[in-house]
C-alpha cells in the first residue's frame, strides 16, 4: 500500500470516529431529561388559622316540645305554626269528659271509704267499751281493730285515687311552659295523643327564635382540637355569600354515628361527635331546620413562617422520590397526606411505611428541585406554618400539582414556568 493510501485511510478512520463521537454526543443530549417547568413562591409570614368544617343545621337554643302526659282526643288547639305565646297561655285541650267521669266516680268512692271508716271506728269504740265491761271477748276486739285498719288503708287509697283523677282532669288542659314561638304543629283538632306513659308523641314545639345555634356533627378524628369558647364562621344556606359569627358552647362526649353512601353505593358508617355553636348574630328570617356550614377556628399564629400548602409533598425518605401507597392513601390531597403523616395515621402497607415517609417540599435552587424535609405546623386555607427545614425566602415550588405529587425527584432540573405561559394555561 502506497503511502497516499494510508494517508487517506487514516482520513477516513479520523472521520468515522468524529462523526460517531458527535453522533453520540447528539443521542445522549436527546436523552437528556428536559428541564420541567415548574411555579415558585417566596416563603414568607403570614397570619395563619387552623380550622375545622363541619355541616349542620340550625335549631333554637331553648325550646320545649309539648306532648300530652295522659291520651284523649284534641277537641281544643286555638294557636297555629308561627304564633308568639308567653308562658302559661292556654295551648291545647284534650276531651275531658272521660275524666270528669272518673272523677266523680272517684268521689264517690272516697265518700263510701269515709262511711266505711266512721263505721268501723264506731264499732271498734264500742267492742272497747264491751271488754271493758266484762262483756266481750279478746277475739271481738282484734277483729274490729283489724276491720277499722283496713277502713283506713281503703280510705287512703279511695283518697289518692281522687287526687289521681283530679290530676288527670287538669292535664286535659295544657298551657304554654315557656314564652316563645310555636315552631312546629304536629297535631290538628280531633286527632288522638297517646299519652307520655307510652312513648313521646309530641303535639308542638315552643321555642325562643332570638337565640339561635348551630347542631354541627364534627368527625372523630378533629374533635380533639375543637374547644369550648372557639369562635366559628357560620354559613347558612338560605343566605348565600354571608357569613356569620358563632361560639363553641357544648361538645358531645359520646359520639353517633352517621351512615352514608360511599363510592359505587356502598354503606360508609362515620363516626361523629355533636358541637353546638350559638350564632352570635342575630340573624332575620332564620328558620329552624336550615343547612349551615361551620369554621370552626380552633388554633393562630401571628407573623409565622409559611409555604403555600400544595407545596407540601409526602416522599420517601432521604431520597425526595415518590411512593406507592395504598388506593386510599393515593386518593389523598398533599396536605391531607402530610398531616397524616404526621399524625402516624396514613395506611401505607403497601409499600412504603410511616418510617419509610417524611413531609418535604421542593426548592427552586440554580436550576435545579432541592427536596428539603421540614417540620409543619398548623394549616390554615392556603397556606400551612414551617417550624423547621426552610428559611424565609427562599424560593419554593409550588407547581404543577402532578410534579409534586408523583414526577418531580431530588436534582431534577427545573426551570420557571414564563408568566405569558401561566396566563395561556389559566385562560386554556
Amino acid at each position: 500500500m502506497t503511502k497516499k493510501s494510508k494517508r487517506n485511510l487514516w482520513v477516513v478512520i479520523v472521520l468515522v470516529i468524529v462523526v460517531g463521537g458527535l453522533g453520540a454526543f447528539q443521542q445522549q443530549k436527546n436523552k437528556q431529561k428536559p428541564a420541567t417547568e415548574v411555579t415558585v413562591e417566596t416563603a414568607g409570614r403570614q397570619q395563619l388559622t387552623a380550622t375545622v368544617s363541619a355541616e349542620g343545621k340550625i335549631e333554637p337554643v331553648t325550646q320545649v316540645k309539648v306532648s300530652a302526659e295522659i291520651p284523649g282526643r284534641i277537641t281544643k288547639l286555638p294557636v297555629k305554626e308561627g304564633d308568639v305565646v308567653a308562658q302559661g297561655d292556654f295551648l291545647v285541650e284534650l276531651d275531658p269528659e272521660t275524666y270528669k267521669s272518673a272523677l266523680d266516680a272517684a268521689k264517690s268512692a272516697l265518700k263510701s271509704a269515709k262511711a266505711n271508716k266512721l263505721k268501723a271506728d264506731a264499732d271498734f269504740k264500742r267492742v272497747s267499751e264491751l271488754i271493758a265491761r266484762g262483756m266481750s271477748s279478746q277475739a271481738d276486739m282484734d277483729a274490729m281493730l283489724a276491720a277499722a285498719q283496713l277502713a283506713e288503708a281503703d280510705l287512703e287509697r279511695a283518697e289518692a285515687n281522687e287526687r289521681q283523677t283530679r290530676e288527670n282532669l287538669a292535664k286535659t288542659r295544657l298551657m304554654a311552659p315557656m314564652s316563645g314561638t310555636i315552631s312546629v304543629l304536629n297535631k290538628e283538632v280531633g286527632e288522638l295523643t297517646l299519652g307520655s306513659q307510652f312513648q313521646e308523641d309530641v303535639i308542638l314545639v315552643v321555642a325562643d327564635l332570638s337565640k339561635m345555634q348551630v347542631q354541627a356533627d364534627v368527625d372523630e378524628n378533629d374533635i380533639t382540637t375543637v374547644a369550648l369558647n372557639d369562635t366559628a364562621q357560620i354559613e347558612i344556606d338560605a343566605f348565600p355569600d354571608t357569613t356569620f359569627r358563632g361560639i363553641v358552647t357544648e361538645i358531645a362526649q359520646s359520639a353517633s354515628n352517621v351512615t352514608g353512601s360511599g363510592d359505587f353505593g356502598a354503606d360508609v358508617t362515620g363516626t361523629n361527635f355533636s358541637v353546638s355553636i350559638v350564632l352570635v348574630d342575630q340573624v332575620a328570617g332564620v328558620r329552624p331546620g336550615m343547612s349551615s356550614t361551620v369554621d370552626i377556628e380552633t388554633d393562630y399564629r401571628n407573623n409565622t413562617l409559611s409555604v403555600p400548602i400544595q407545596a407540601v409533598a409526602v416522599r420517601k425518605k432521604g431520597e425526595g422520590e415518590a411512593v406507592t401507597l395504598t388506593r386510599d392513601a393515593e386518593e389523598l390531597s398533599s396536605r391531607q397526606a402530610a398531616e397524616q403523616v404526621n399524625a402516624g395515621t396514613l395506611d401505607t402497607t403497601k409499600l412504603a411505611t410511616k418510617d419509610e415517609l417524611e413531609t418535604g417540599i421542593f426548592l427552586y435552587v440554580n436550576g435545579e428541585a432541592v427536596w428539603k424535609p421540614v417540620k409543619t405546623g398548623i394549616a390554615a386555607d392556603r397556606y400551612i406554618e414551617i417550624l423547621d427545614g426552610v428559611a424565609e425566602g427562599d424560593s419554593v415550588i409550588t407547581g404543577p400539582y402532578r410534579s409534586l405529587a408523583r414526577d418531580l425527584k431530588d436534582k431534577d432540573k427545573v426551570a420557571i414556568e414564563k408568566k405569558e405561559d401561566k396566563e395561556n394555561k389559566e385562560k386554556s
